[in-house]
């Protein structure tokens, strides 16, 4: 079993009314009473279903802003 890692990345994304009040809906509706751990479960899906064996190597190539 992978060990749960801390949350201590902080990263800033601006987002429209709707789509906040749209993630806001499927947080709910999902059971999460706070934005932030959902936006994080819809990363985390994403990202370790699409990374591959150049994950190091692209990620350096990413500004972090």
């Amino acid at each position: 079993m992978k060990r749960r890692e801390k949350n201590t990345e902080p990263i800033r994304v601006h987002l429209g009314e709707t789509l906040k009040a749209d993630l806001k809906v499927a947080a709910a509706k999902h059971g999460f009473d706070s934005l932030s751990p959902f936006i994080r479960r819809i990363l985390r899906e994403w990202a370790y279903g699409n990374c591959d064996s150049q994950r190091d190597l692209l990620a350096e190539s990413v500004r972090d802003e």
